[in-house]
């Protein structure tokens, strides 16, 4: 090898390494909320909210990119009959982000897990799921994997039939260390820069998105370690088919979706109620991919309405 080309090999082995980022300015409690609440779990401290003082419980999960602020327009209403608590998944929100435990907590099991023990933590025996896009991936395969402790699971846009978008390849070029060391950045900035248009397509009408979405959808990107944070979430998270599971669900299961979703295809999701036994499935007229958003009124009402069936 002559020098020319050993330098090249130089340059590109070791410079990656040299490559230094902001990654959030803010540790997660100065970013919290007056309703804000912390609890720590395995190391890591969860950001949450609770409303209600019922005996029967709602648990919300969001979805990708998303956080507790997506519940917020259909918290009080659901707060008079439960009590509802949500919370931002490790990866997301106002969760710290944590590198030097001894488990991965951006993993799919670990999601699932770590709902089991907030409801533990909580002393709640069931509850009702109700779980978004990816949140209703959490949703469901928590009712597969703990039948005993769920009372209904809502699925709103959720993300149960689609597909793993990787494949070894690709997962072998994200886990070489020069690309792992830079990734996050890259991801960070590219997410930054479209996060308007992402927001944009996740609504069946844009001009219902305010200013306030917009700036608390930017929040978490304000975190320490959140750039990192989402680059191992992409990294662990792996498609899981539940469709051969979904006969060991026998709780109520209320399927609700966006007619012009532009993420999930409603047909997905209707698909997904012929599967399941004691669901039901509801389509909102003129919404997009985030109902509790869009159309708060109308998702509390098939919500209410599914549950009462």
């Amino acid at each position: 090898m002559n020098a020319f080309w050993l330098t090249v090999f130089i340059v590109l082995f070791f410079a990656p390494f040299f490559y230094f980022y902001e990654d959030g300015q803010f540790t997660h409690t100065e970013l919290a909320y007056p309703d804000s609440q912390f609890v720590n779990i395995d190391g890591i401290d969860i950001h949450y909210k609770i409303h209600g003082n019922s005996e029967r419980y709602m648990i919300l999960l969001h979805g990708f990119g998303s956080s507790t602020y997506t519940w917020d327009k259909v918290t009080e209403r659901l707060s008079q009959m439960f009590t509802v608590i949500s919370y931002d998944r490790p990866g997301f929100g106002l969760t710290e982000r944590r590198f030097d435990l001894k488990y991965n907590p951006y993993t799919n099991e670990y999601q699932v897990e770590l709902l089991r023990k907030i409801m533990d933590h909580f002393k709640i025996n069931r509850a009702i799921l109700v779980g978004n896009s990816a949140g209703g991936f959490v949703a469901l395969k928590f009712a597969i994997s703990y039948p005993d402790r769920v009372e209904a699971v809502v699925l709103v846009d959720a993300a149960i039939l689609n597909k793993d978008w990787t494949n070894g390849f690709t997962r072998f070029l994200m886990n070489i260390p020069q690309v792992d060391h830079v990734a996050p950045d890259i991801v960070g900035r590219l997410i930054t820069r479209s996060f308007e248009d992402t927001l944009s397509s996740a609504y069946y009408d844009p001009s219902k998105i305010t200013e306030q979405d917009k700036e608390e959808y930017t929040r978490p990107t304000k975190v320490l370690g959140w750039k990192k944070a989402l680059w191992q979430l992409t990294k662990s998270v792996k498609y899981e088919d539940l469709t051969s599971q979904l006969e060991k669900i026998n709780c109520k299961v209320i399927i609700i979706h966006g007619k012009y979703d532009k993420l999930i295809p409603p047909k997905d999701s209707e698909e997904l109620s012929k599967k399941i036994k004691n669901a039901v499935f509801y389509v909102i007229e003129n919404c997009g991919h985030l109902p509790q958003e869009e159309c708060p009124q109308e998702f509390v009402e098939c919500l209410l309405n599914g549950l009462a069936e």
